[in-house]
């Protein structure tokens, strides 16, 4: 029998914060108790997602960092992992360092932040997060692997044309939700992640379902045979989702297990849009 792989974003798709509703985690078990194998693909680092991988039994390795790192999920091995060049993060953060939005630099597992990104400082730390709070200039020497941009999501769209139109040629900027904008390496992904786990597995899975709901779950759902999309995604992403499942207030997740169980999806794949 060939593979089933259900690959899901986390925050807006399969919860909301840092709790899994029961429901949702029961219909993932029940899920893998039929043959699917689910992965996670995310812009948390592994340590703040590790707990909704635990909850809802993703073993596949993980998609983390948007892209920036694929690894196993319980021992924490990197099986590929893209940095920023220092003279690019220099560049990025010189950019940034007086627009009013919070920065999160992310390194090994741990963060970078200023004193006065209060909020970036107090989620991590309640995440268990190392954090080095203690930045003065715009100047690490530690590897980066994402540099995150927080705050009023009118300045995350004029910052996001800004450094696009400045470093687009060598970073990778992409909103991960409407007050968060991200800086990758160029041609990271959670899409190109993905492609090149898929690559090296030694036979095709029958079917690879994507569900995400932000502009950073587009790249990831070029790499699927079925788009799935929570009611309430951006438009980016609904116009290209094959299926429309109930936002996650409504335990969207749960009916779209019901849907994936009831083979209907095999019957003309993504050919046609589906409302759940």
């Amino acid at each position: 029998m060939k593979r089933k792989i259900l690959v899901t974003d986390i925050d807006g798709t399969l919860s909301h914060g840092e709790i899994v509703h029961p429901h949702v985690i029961a219909a993932c078990d029940r899920l893998r108790n039929h043959g699917w194998e689910i992965m996670v693909a995310t812009g948390r680092i592994l340590a703040t997602a590790i707990d909704h991988i635990k909850s809802i039994g993703a073993w596949l390795p993980a998609v983390v960092y948007d892209g920036a790192r694929l690894m196993e999920p319980l021992s924490g091995k990197v099986l590929w992992e893209a940095t920023l060049p220092t003279d690019v993060v220099e560049e990025v953060l010189h950019i940034g360092w007086q627009v009013p939005l919070e920065m999160q630099i992310f390194t090994d597992e741990s963060a970078i932040c200023r004193k006065t990104d209060e909020e970036t400082r107090r989620f991590l730390t309640r995440a268990n997060v190392l954090v080095d709070d203690t930045l003065q200039t715009p100047h690490v020497t530690e590897r980066v692997f994402r540099i995150i941009f927080y705050g009023d999501p009118r300045e995350i769209l004029r910052f996001e044309e800004h450094i696009g139109a400045v470093l687009g040629d060598v970073v990778d900027v992409m909103r991960s939700g409407d007050d968060f904008l991200d800086v990758v390496p160029i041609g990271v992904s959670k899409g190109a992640a993905l492609s090149w786990y898929l690559e090296r597995l030694p036979i095709a899975p029958e079917v690879v379902v994507a569900a995400g709901d932000h502009c950073n779950d587009l790249a990831l759902f070029d790499e699927a045979h079925i788009r799935v999309a929570p009611e309430d995604a951006v438009p980016q992403i609904l116009e290209r989702a094959h299926i429309i499942m109930p936002s996650v207030k409504k335990q969207g997740f749960v009916h779209l297990v019901d849907y994936l169980l009831s083979g209907r999806w095999s019957d003309g794949g993504g050919s046609k849009r589906v409302v759940l």
